[in-house]
């Protein structure tokens, strides 16, 4: 695909991830974002998913982050990733654990070829989805993502 950035869903792990450890590698995996080097396409869904889990109390304990703070990070989130309109809803790929089908279906209605995930117990362990009609979606892990960004 010359010229054109890879497209890559960044499921809720690994935006909340980024918040807990901005050096980890979700870290950098969404500064890669902020600086261009892929399209970030999301959802409302994984987006309100990220708020959950970012006002948990346990979570926000280890983060300091205000309520706003996160409200204004998901409005951030928003305005610089595309975002799927949700036509996509009735996707039920993941039946170890259907949360997850959010995020497979805004890959495939958005067209992205990666998911980014620290999810092991239900969508790393499948590698890719293959459904007709679409391009295939490989599933990565931040590290493996952040590999494919240097080539």
């Amino acid at each position: 695909m010359p010229g054109q950035k890879l497209r890559a869903v960044l499921d809720t792990s690994v935006l909340v991830a980024a918040v807990l450890q901005p050096d980890g590698p979700a870290g950098r995996v969404v500064r890669g974002f902020r600086r261009g080097l892929f399209t970030h396409v999301t959802s409302g869904a994984i987006l309100d998913e990220m708020v959950d889990v970012l006002t948990r109390e346990k979570i926000q304990r280890l983060t300091k982050l205000t309520r706003q703070d996160i409200a204004n990070l998901r409005v951030a989130m928003q305005q610089r990733a595309e975002t799927a309109s949700g036509e996509y809803q009735d996707v039920d790929l993941v039946d170890s654990d259907p949360k997850d089908n959010p995020v497979v279906a805004t890959a495939l209605e958005m067209q992205a070829q990666y998911v980014v995930t620290l999810d092991a117990a239900d969508l790393l362990r499948l590698k890719v989805f293959l459904v007709s009609a679409h391009r295939p979606v490989q599933i990565e892990s931040p590290m493996g993502f952040l590999r494919l960004l240097r080539r």
